[in-house]
């Protein structure tokens, strides 16, 4: 092959991964409302959008009609609201907002690779962070993490620009990162911002950016953005529900990490995990870019082991140059990495979506990694291609099975068929989960007692159906539908 036509081939090389990237949205659009809304997280998060649309206060979401919801500020609420509002009562319509703000995310990973890296590579590095596990489910999940993903990786590309440029473009650049704090901000608050500044204030100590980032500093445009963005809401919210930053600030961001099994969550429970968990919910989050990551490791450390140096890993010279001109980028990877696992290292409860926004440092310190021409060849894409496969296996045939055992959906959806069209009454022992809520379009808080002459249907607890085995119309892991007539002698 001639070095025009290999030239030839590497300058179209990134096109078959543009067809991954484009098919891996297509999926999880298409797997939007493949799984039921599950309880706790989705179904609450999908229940306080709808009461944002049902009862106009589009200033305090709310957990229950009631009662306002102090937990996180209202950014990713106020786009699934939104979607509620034009496309109806739906999972499909929560989730799509997350979709949106995913595509989001990974529009500000290639402004932040653009003129640092080739086409190919920032579509491989695009490719690698889409089907990382955790940011394909958040992908379409009706939870804040997709809006924290792409609002601090907005911010982490904004400061790449600002090293990038110089003058009225570092300016304008330092604004947009200004704006992207702002959104931080009014995602999760103080631990977003923490999340999204830790890396840069690292990186600019360990290579000496501390210059530029005074330059940001007095620009006062940039703090008009930032506080003019999120300032007002925090103000706004304090008055309208005094005691809202008491909670919001000491509880959700200093108790609930230091103190292990933290008893003042107001809306569910803390959820102790052994100190260091965050570097193994980081492993399987990041996974497979992590795990190539490794492995491209071990085989330079082998490499060097044998002696073979001039072959470093089996990098072409170009991968060789490239690692070079890219230092400043996979530092600030590097940064972007061991931020969160760094902060979450001695805190006592999270989740595994806290990995979050390690993963598009991960998936750059991968694809920097890998030789430039073996990302040319099609067994790379192949390997993707088939990695989305078992994505789309997982939700169009495992997932919803195991959602409809964390789900309500499935009895209201009995409780319809059995009730045949008539105003049938139906009630719950227990507290209904907030499935049952959003499902039922909130009729559950007011009661329904039906219609005279109706048939009437009692949710009671799994352990409840051991009495009467066999009368039950569904049941899921936690819950089973009766008919009234059906349950009479059956214990309250």
């Amino acid at each position: 092959m001639t070095l025009e036509s290999q030239s030839s081939r590497l300058a179209r090389a990134h096109r078959p991964w543009l067809w991954v990237l484009g098919l891996t949205a297509l999926l999880r659009l298409l797997s939007l409302d493949a799984v039921p809304l599950t309880d706790h997280t989705e179904a609450r998060y999908a229940e306080i959008a709808r009461l944002m649309v049902v009862l106009g206060d589009w200033l305090s979401p709310h957990v229950t009609p009631t009662e306002v919801f102090w937990a996180k500020p209202p950014l990713a609420t106020w786009g699934q609201a939104l979607a509620l509002q034009l496309f109806g009562f739906s999972a499909w319509a929560a989730r799509l907002p997350a979709l949106l703000w995913s595509v989001g995310a990974l529009g500000a990973l290639a402004w932040m690779l653009a003129g640092t890296l080739s086409r190919l590579q920032v579509c491989v590095a695009l490719v690698l962070l889409a089907l990382s596990p955790l940011f394909f489910v958040s992908a379409g999940a009706v939870m804040t993490d997709a809006t924290l993903s792409a609002t601090v990786l907005w911010v982490h590309a904004a400061w790449w620009r600002v090293l990038q440029t110089e003058g009225s473009a570092r300016t304008r650049a330092g604004r947009w990162l200004a704006f992207g704090l702002a959104l931080a901000l009014l995602t999760k608050g103080p631990a977003a911002a923490v999340l999204a500044l830790l890396p840069i204030l690292v990186h600019a100590t360990w290579r000496r950016h501390w210059p530029v980032v005074a330059t940001l500093l007095r620009d006062p445009w940039s703090w008009l953005i930032c506080l003019g963005a999120a300032l007002p809401w925090y103000v706004l919210a304090e008055l309208k529900t005094p005691g809202f930053l008491n909670y919001f600030v000491l509880g959700e961001h200093v108790m609930r990490f230091i103190q292990p099994g933290w008893q003042g969550d107001r809306y569910g429970f803390a959820h102790a995990q052994p100190l260091g968990m965050i570097w193994l919910f980081t492993a399987l989050a990041a996974l497979p870019a992590l795990l190539l990551l490794l492995l491209r490791g071990l085989w330079w450390l082998f490499q060097r082991l044998m002696n073979r140096r001039n072959a470093a890993a089996g990098l072409d010279h170009a991968a060789t140059q490239l690692s070079a001109q890219t230092a400043e980028l996979r530092a600030f990877a590097l940064c972007i990495a061991l931020a969160p696992l760094l902060l979450f290292t001695f805190a006592h409860n999270l989740i595994w979506t806290y990995a979050m926004t390690a993963l598009p440092g991960v998936a750059i310190l991968t694809l920097c990694a890998l030789p430039t021409a073996a990302l040319a060849q099609a067994r790379s894409w192949f390997l993707a291609l088939a990695l989305l496969i078992v994505f789309a296996w997982a939700y169009f045939f495992k997932l919803p099975g195991i959602g409809s055992e964390n789900s309500d959906l499935t009895l209201i959806q009995a409780y319809e068929r059995a009730c045949a069209g008539q105003d049938c009454g139906l009630r719950y022992q227990d507290k209904p989960p907030y499935s049952a809520y959003f499902y039922t379009a909130g009729r559950l808080y007011v009661g329904m007692p039906g219609a005279a002459g109706a048939p009437g249907f009692t949710v009671r607890p799994f352990s409840e159906a051991a009495k009467m085995p066999g009368n039950a119309l569904l049941c899921n892991k936690r819950n089973c539908l009766f008919r009234d007539d059906a349950t009479i002698g059956l214990s309250e």
